[in-house]
């Protein structure tokens, strides 16, 4: 289980890493743009949800790794790494909404283009962790 709320604390890390960088692009887009508010916006909300994956599954896996050999995993902890999945994919879902919006900021046909691959990013990834929230 320790192993688990590593990675899941590596991979948030390294995502919300890449939603800020984002988020710092989307506001340096002319503001004459309408939607690059937005696209900024959600990618700033993934970051912060990124941030809280990452924090919560670094001090759960501290608290498993502190256990005995043999120890169950605290009731809270055990709790939390449903919460901190569903985050971590909701995460993932609004920073592709932020790529799908940030298309429409340079033209429509880019902007559909960039909204069909977010939308079958987001159907691969819900496919992908579907079995992991438990």
């Amino acid at each position: 289980m320790g192993e688990v709320y590593r990675q899941l604390a590596f991979v948030s890390s390294v995502l919300g890493g890449f939603a800020i960088s984002f988020f710092g692009v989307m506001l340096t887009t002319p503001a004459d743009r309408r939607l690059a508010p937005w696209a900024a916006a959600t990618a700033l909300a993934a970051a912060i949800a990124f941030v809280v994956v990452a924090l919560g599954s670094t001090f759960s896996a501290a608290v498993v790794a502190t256990l005995p050999a043999g120890a169950t995993v605290p009731a809270a902890v055990a709790r939390q790494h449903r919460s901190l999945s569903v985050l971590f994919l909701g995460a993932i879902v609004v920073l592709l909404t932020s790529f799908a919006v940030s298309g429409f900021t340079r033209s429509k046909r880019m902007g559909i283009v960039t909204m069909t691959c977010a939308a079958l990013g987001s159907i691969a990834v819900i496919w992908v962790m579907s079995p992991f929230l438990s």
